[in-house]
């Protein structure tokens, strides 16, 4: 027992010799305790999953920072405590408060439009309509199927015996209910329904679509169509202005929303196409009328039909006259339940997947090819919505999953062909009533056959924080600076996380946006694809961002520094650095330079944001200072926000083998970090860390580079907890926790922690199924996640 003692004793002062005061991650309840030695034994070391370089003990690297190395276990808990305090003293005084908290939109006077942009993009309205008025159907109308045309305006109620019109009062798309009113409201008069008077067969129930020029609503026409008859009618008047008779009754109508050209289809199956006015009506082919019916595109480019089940065909149109068509097949379709035509795809859609055929193809050819996506929620509903005059999307109902199984009906915005969706809303409160839309998607109606109820809502509402950056990105093209620095003391006084993000994240997001768009516009000034009037836009819109600047104000600076490192990294490339020319990697230093004089100045404030860090810790790097030079700024950030992750991902970056570190440096300056924090939440710094670095490796990298395994599955775990994952960062931290136990130099697919890897990928896919109808294009067609794709939809 004395040998064993004064062996491992050796062994401990050597590794001390070796590493200094390291901090070793925390062995959990599977490690021995020998008297007080801790030992892992070696059939241990291969259940779990912690870099052991010796049978017996665990070595990392030091961290470089004395301070962190020689800080406790837990040590930064008590600023943790502090802030969490302090934030919640200030929620609790603003409540006694008869004034709006400076952390709501309602505390600045912001524009009506602008306000409501800001509710969405910072969670303080979560999309869920809102009802505005009810109008009663009148007992004479049978089958009532009500409508709404494209601005919302009119509501037209259709069934068996014709069609009623009234005008509704109409406010403009921010003004939910309950916003004051403004001197764009239009009235209406919800009891004025008017009857239009339809001649000629009864034969089934009028079909309604909507077209107009006049996105204010002062050329509303529709196309209806009730037995062999086709009327074009004006609503703004409730006229019937234009007359044609078929020879068979009609069965089928869909309209081109921004042209006014029309597509029919009769009981025969015959196929028709007609302008706006009714002059010009031909026959151009004949479909199978026990499958779904056909559509047209909204600008009249291209009607979309089913052949087959298996086989979709196109028909292209130049001024409502077919110049080409051909077939689309249909990859593995199941059963079809609808088609839709956007401006950028065709889809043939099924109630969990889609065949989409791209318009706008990035290689010849492949705009006569059909893509499948697979869904996770299966549609019930989907309603073209077309933002006049050109933007288009679809209003989705649907059911997903939820965690005890169950399913839940949803309403939510979507781009079905590119896989961009917005924030789903319950439906339940709706009960069984039917859903349309307004063409704009702000106004929906649900109705039974009694009453339709109007509601207002806000279009793709976001999940996260990307709604903040399209804002700042925008306004700053508009020079609406003074509007953005109201903004700025909007978020900096956020004392509550929001969509499960930080405050501190937010202002990045704020920051940033404005610095990329910035380059952006200097991007246009030489892009020989630039238009002459972006040209002229950008000239006269640039100089406001350098007036911006000059007066100093943080937001200022801190998008200067991402719109000064924007333009190095433009110069410089990533290649490697022997590949720059001179003149661009004068450019790279200078810009460099500036940035971080800048980045000093705002060091010197008390209220520093984070984001600032996150930028000194990068031009550290590209300006050639040494790690411990950082040292005292990475101790104060770690006091300020001792939970933010955004400046020890850039030294995780900063630690790679490709800007001189060493492979075990960065995990062991996370694991320095994690320690000081404690766990739960420093596990999932750490966890965020590694996550930050994997792209950098084609392979495992965690026997590599010395990955404690096992505190990354612990801070995944709280992310969990925390409900942190959302789109992206789900697939990338189900991607880290695959390729640790399934790539070369793993453990076996047997051992504790594969099975523990293997769990949690299966609750991040469950996180997944339930917030998101489909994986992102970008990452449902890349090879690189291969190790996920069991969990993600085809």
């Amino acid at each position: 027992m004395k040998n064993h003692r004064f062996t491992l004793g050796f062994l401990f002062l050597t590794l001390l010799v070796l590493t200094g005061c390291e901090p070793v991650p925390e062995i959990h309840s599977f490690t021995k305790q020998h008297a007080t030695e801790l030992v892992i034994t070696r059939t241990e070391r291969d259940q779990f999953r912690w870099p052991v370089l010796s049978d017996k003990w665990q070595v990392t690297k030091p961290t470089d920072f004395a301070f962190l190395r020689a800080m406790p276990a837990g040590a930064m808990k008590e600023s943790v405590d502090k802030i969490a305090a302090g934030r919640r003293q200030r929620i609790e005084a603003e409540a006694q408060s008869e004034t709006p908290a400076p952390w709501t939109v309602a505390a600045y006077d912001f524009s009506g439009e602008a306000a409501a942009e800001l509710r969405l993009a910072l969670d303080e309205y979560d999309g869920h309509p809102i009802k505005k008025f009810s109008v009663s159907i009148p007992n004479q109308i049978q089958n009532p199927k009500a409508q709404l045309d494209l601005t919302a305006r009119h509501l037209v109620l259709s069934g068996e015996n014709g069609i009623w019109i009234a005008r509704l009062p109409w406010r403009p798309w921010w003004a939910l209910p309950g916003t004051d009113s403004t001197d764009q409201d239009e009235p209406g008069d919800l009891k004025d329904l008017q009857r239009i008077e339809l001649t000629g067969s009864n034969f089934g129930a009028a079909m309604v679509g909507f077209f107009g020029q006049d996105e204010n609503g002062g050329d509303s026409r529709c196309f209806v169509a009730k037995g062999e008859h086709l009327y074009v009618v004006d609503c703004s008047k409730r006229t019937v202005i234009a007359t044609s008779k078929f020879e068979t009754a009609i069965e089928h109508l869909s309209v081109a929303s921004e042209t006014g050209n029309a597509i029919l289809v009769d009981t025969s199956g015959g196929l028709f196409v007609t302008d706006a006015k009714l002059d010009h009506v031909s026959r151009i082919g004949e479909i199978d009328t026990t499958l779904p019916m056909p559509a047209i595109s909204p600008e009249a480019a291209r009607i979309a039909t089913y052949k087959t089940k298996n086989m979709g065909h196109v028909f292209k149109l130049d001024n409502g006259v077919v110049v080409d068509s051909f077939d689309v097949v249909l990859e593995n379709p199941g059963e079809p339940l609808m088609i839709r035509c956007s401006r950028a795809y065709d889809m043939w859609i099924e109630k969990n997947a889609i065949n989409r055929r791209p318009n706008y193809p990035n290689n010849p050819g492949s705009d006569r090819k059909g893509w499948r996506m697979t869904m996770y929620w299966d549609l019930e509903q989907v309603l073209d919505v077309h933002n006049f005059p050109t933007e288009c999307s679809q209003l989705c109902v649907a059911t997903r999953p939820q965690p005890d199984g169950e399913k839940q009906r949803v309403l939510f915005d979507a781009e079905l062909g590119s896989r961009s969706f917005s924030r789903p809303v319950a439906m339940s409160t709706f009960g069984d009533q039917s859903l349309t839309c307004a063409a704009s998607g702000d106004v929906v109606a649900f109705y039974d056959d009694k009453t339709v109820d109007v509601y207002a809502r806000g279009m793709n509402a976001p999940q996260g924080l990307h709604g903040i950056q399209g804002i700042s990105r925008n306004w700053s093209w508009q020079n609406r600076f003074d509007e953005l620095e109201k903004l700025h003391e909007l978020i900096r006084s956020l004392p509550e996380n929001r969509f499960h993000r930080t405050p501190e994240q937010f202002y990045s997001e704020l920051a940033g946006g404005i610095g990329r768009q910035w380059a952006y516009n200097q991007q246009m000034l030489t892009n020989e694809k630039t238009s002459e009037s972006d040209l002229k836009l950008v000239k006269e819109r640039n100089p406001a961002y350098e007036e911006w600047a000059k007066k100093k104000s943080t937001l200022a600076m801190c998008s200067e520094i991402k719109y000064r490192t924007s333009v190095a990294w433009s110069a410089r490339g990533t290649g490697w650095s022997n590949s720059v020319n001179a003149s661009s990697w004068k450019i790279f230093e200078n810009e460099n330079n500036r940035a971080m004089k800048i980045c000093k100045e705002l060091l010197q404030l008390d209220d520093v944001p984070a984001c600032v860090f996150d930028e000194y810790i990068g031009l550290a790097r590209d300006t050639s200072l040494e790690y411990d030079d950082t040292a005292d700024t990475v101790k104060r950030f770690m006091h300020l926000y001792p939970e933010d992750v955004s400046m020890h991902m850039g030294m995780m970056n900063w630690r790679l083998e490709k800007w001189g570190g060493t492979r075990g440096s960065g995990p062991a300056y996370a694991g320095g970090v994690a320690k000081a924090i404690g766990p739960p939440m420093g596990d999932f710094v750490y966890s965020r860390c590694i996550e930050s670095i994997q792209g950098n490796f084609q392979h495992a990298f965690f026997n590599y580079a010395h990955v404690d395994g096992s505190r990354v599955l612990d801070g995944v775990e709280q992310g969990l907890r925390m409900g942190y994952y959302q789109e992206e960062s789900t697939l990338t931290t189900m991607y880290l926790l695959a390729q640790s136990h399934s790539r070369s130099d793993s453990p076996d697919s047997a051992t504790a922690y594969a099975a523990h890897a293997r769990r949690l990928c299966e609750q991040l896919a469950d996180r997944y199924r339930q917030c998101y109808p489909m994986a992102i294009s970008r990452s449902a067609d890349s090879n690189q996640f291969q190790p996920i794709k069991q969990w993600l939809p085809d």
